[in-house]
C-alpha cells in the first residue's frame, strides 16, 4: 500500500459548521491531503466546557458524510490519557499509520497560541502544522493559501441559545441533530 498524506483536524466541533466543512473540502480538493481525520477533543486541555462527546461525534459524522471515506471521524482522544493533548493524539496516529505523512490542521487563531500547547514542538515533529487562515489573522509561515470565512462555534452556540435560526451557517445534517 502506498503512503498517504493524512490531515489531522482536531477541534471542539461544538458544533461543526460550514467553515469546518469548507476546510475539509479545501484540504482534499486542493491536494493537501488524501484523507482528513476529524478528531473531536475529548477532554479540553484548557478546561473549555464542551457538549457531550457522543453528541459531538454524531455532529462530526454528519459533517463528513458528503466526503465518503475521504474524511473520517476518529474518536481516538476518548482512549488516550487526559487531558487531550494534541501531541499524544498525533503520536498515537503516527504509530497506527507509520508509512503515512501526517499534517496537523490548525486555524491561524490557534496557531498564534500554539506555544502554550503541551509539547508543541513534539507535535510539530510528528505532524507539522498546516495553518488555515481566518480573516484578519496575521500570516503564518505554514499557511495554506486560503482564508476561511469568519465563523466560530462559540458564536453559533450563543446565537442558538438566543433562538436564532442557524440555517446557512451549519450543514443541515448537523442542524437536525442540534435541534433534537
Amino acid at each position: 500500500m502506498s503512503s498517504m498524506v493524512r490531515a489531522l483536524y482536531g477541534g471542539s466541533f461544538d458544533p461543526p459548521h460550514f467553515g469546518h466543512q469548507m476546510a475539509i473540502l479545501y484540504l482534499l480538493e486542493g491536494g493537501y491531503a488524501d484523507e482528513v481525520r476529524v478528531i473531536p477533543c475529548f477532554d479540553h486541555p484548557f478546561g473549555k466546557e464542551l457538549s457531550p462527546f457522543p453528541l459531538r461525534l454524531s455532529y462530526c459524522e454528519a459533517l463528513v458524510r458528503p466526503f465518503g471515506g475521504r474524511a473520517v471521524v476518529d474518536p481516538i482522544e476518548e482512549t488516550l490519557a487526559r487531558p487531550s493533548y494534541s501531541y499524544r493524539t498525533a503520536e498515537s496516529l503516527a504509530a497506527r499509520f507509520p508509512e503515512d505523512q501526517l499534517r496537523w490542521i490548525i486555524g491561524s487563531d490557534a496557531a498564534q497560541a500554539a506555544d502554550q500547547w503541551a509539547e508543541s514542538d513534539r507535535l510539530q515533529r510528528v505532524a507539522p502544522f498546516l495553518v488555515l487562515a481566518r480573516k484578519g489573522a496575521p500570516p503564518d509561515k505554514n499557511q495554506a493559501p486560503l482564508v476561511l470565512p469568519e465563523v466560530a462555534s462559540r458564536d453559533l452556540r450563543q446565537r442558538l441559545a438566543q433562538g436564532e435560526n442557524l440555517k446557512g451557517w451549519i450543514p443541515e445534517s448537523v442542524l437536525t441533530r442540534l435541534n433534537n
